[in-house]
Order: C-alpha cells, then sequence, then structure tokens
C-alpha cells in the first residue's frame, strides 16, 4: 500500500499561496492537504473539525467542537 506524505502545514500553505498567488487570508488545509482559502478566519461551521488554517505570518488555527455533518464550533489557536 502506498503511503501519502503531506509537507509540514506552513509549507503546504506557502506553496499554496504561491501557485494560486494569493495574498492575505488563510490557506485551509484538510489532513495537511491545502483545501481552500478565505480573506479571513470566519464561518467555523463551514468546515470539518481538525481542519487547521495557517495566515501569511505562519500563525495557525484548528476547527473544533462540532462534527462531520454540521461543522466545527469554533478555531483555536494552535501556536502563539
Amino acid at each position: 500500500m502506498e503511503r501519502i506524505q503531506t509537507l509540514p502545514r506552513k509549507t503546504a500553505a506557502i506553496r499554496y499561496r504561491q501557485r494560486e498567488q494569493l495574498t492575505g487570508g488563510v490557506v485551509v488545509l484538510n489532513h495537511g492537504i491545502p483545501t481552500g482559502w478565505m480573506n479571513q478566519l470566519r464561518d467555523p461551521h463551514t468546515w470539518q473539525p481538525g481542519v487547521t488554517a495557517v495566515d501569511e505570518r505562519g500563525n495557525e488555527w484548528i476547527a473544533l467542537g462540532g462534527n462531520e455533518t454540521d461543522g466545527a464550533t469554533e478555531w483555536r489557536p494552535l501556536n502563539g
């Protein structure tokens, strides 16, 4: 069975920003894979718990609470 290796979240977010030519906002990652971008961190209920977000400065958040069907209930900082 082949194993998928993911990049560190910050590196994956930087590469996604460069590829998509994005500035500001946050890159959203699911299991370490970039899945979207938002101009600001908001609406945790639209993301599943466990999803992470990284801004341009390298600050990280994780979506917590809720469930896979209804989405998360909050974004909580992972660092700082």
